[in-house]
């Protein structure tokens, strides 16, 4: 995974001496902070409920806890689509953070952060930076397990279960082409299905993903699960 490894020492995690870059540790101080606005938990709030005066995990690995609103299905799915969708900072500091997370030794997984020099701010794997002061936020849920997962998916969470067996037009409106269109589906019909016929309207798409609402459509949903009307607009990003 190209982790950093060519050094072992003893890390101090002081705070820099530098003016400047002293002043940048204080502000990431407070951003490590779980009431901070900007703290990095506060993106996920859809997905997971902090536990304010409770915590889990020991060391550099303390958190405060938190309970689930993804299955445990979705909450790997989420874990996997965070290693895969980190594009600040540089790509083996990201990699040794992760290889230091799933390290149960803590004395490993702090050399494995010597190694690259990543400094951790508050002794907390949660907010680490380099020596370009450029931070590095983890959240809790990459950190620990929840406290409790729910007993239904996420992703199914609100969608009509007992809905009228009909045939309907919706548009579907693509980032890929230059005006909508319509297509005719029914509302039995998989939304792996409609993906199918919405890719036939732009050749050469891999990948689709639809939108309703501003809630992702699932492939193995039925479209009448999300209550479409006839005539409703779908976001299809290809």
């Amino acid at each position: 995974m190209g982790i950093c490894t060519n050094k072992q020492y003893a890390q101090t995690n002081e705070p820099p001496q530098n003016h400047r870059q002293n002043r940048l540790y204080l502000n990431y101080q407070q951003l490590a902070n779980i009431n901070h606005p900007l703290n990095v938990n506060h993106k996920y709030n859809n997905y997971f409920q902090i536990l304010p005066d409770t915590t889990v995990g020991k060391g550099i690995k303390m958190t405060n806890q938190y309970t689930s609103r993804l299955s445990r299905e979705e909450w790997l799915e989420k874990r996997k689509e965070f290693w895969e969708s980190r594009v600040e900072g540089e790509k083996v500091y990201w990699q040794s953070i992760q290889k230091a997370i799933e390290e149960q030794d803590e004395a490993n997984a702090q050399a494995i952060l010597n190694a690259c020099d990543l400094k951790l701010v508050n002794n907390s794997i949660q907010l680490l930076y380099d020596n370009s002061m450029h931070k590095y936020d983890v959240p809790v849920f990459m950190i620990n397990e929840p406290q409790s997962f729910p007993s239904t998916k996420f992703c199914d969470a609100g969608l009509l279960q007992d809905f009228q067996e009909t045939e309907l037009k919706i548009k579907v409106r693509s980032n890929k082409l230059p005006q909508d269109f319509e297509v005719v589906t029914h509302t039995n019909q998989s939304i792996a299905e409609l993906k199918t016929k919405v890719q036939e309207s732009a050749p050469g798409s891999e990948q689709c993903r639809l939108f309703i609402k501003g809630r992702e459509m699932r492939n193995h949903h039925l479209i009448g699960n999300y209550q479409l009307k006839d005539g409703e607009m779908v976001q299809a990003f290809m």
